[in-house]
């Protein structure tokens, strides 16, 4: 993505390092996968090359991840339950029909008693 994104602005790796103050090399191991940016590497590249700083974020987290956990045996229960940390509050399910019939029958039993005390 990164080095699509510098292509596109017509940006030589020289010219980007200049301009963000690192070294050439780092941003061809930007591009490359072999380092990764940092945080506010990262925020720059997407403000010089113009592309969704969120879109870029998700991707760098992801490769984060991935190195993190790849090759684990225990690396996708370990991400599951990092999710469940993150999300703490349990999803509350989707109504049943039989609720949804419920939740209908007690609209209208009100609707029924409004009509009856204003006779």
């Amino acid at each position: 993505m990164l080095k699509k994104a510098r292509e596109n602005k017509g940006l030589g790796t020289r010219e980007v390092a200049r301009l963000l103050q690192i070294d050439a090399a780092l941003i061809s191991k930007f591009e490359s996968g072999q380092r990764q940016p940092t945080k506010k590497q990262l925020h720059q590249l997407a403000e010089l090359y113009a592309i969704s700083l969120d879109a870029l974020t998700l991707l760098w987290l992801t490769e984060k991840i991935l190195r993190e956990i790849s090759g684990e045996p225990l690396g996708l229960q370990a991400l599951q339950a990092a999710e469940k940390q993150l999300n703490p509050e349990p999803q509350k399910p989707q109504n049943s029909a039989i609720d949804a019939l419920l939740e209908e029958m007690n609209a209208l039993k009100n609707k029924m008693e409004n009509l009856r005390d204003n006779q």
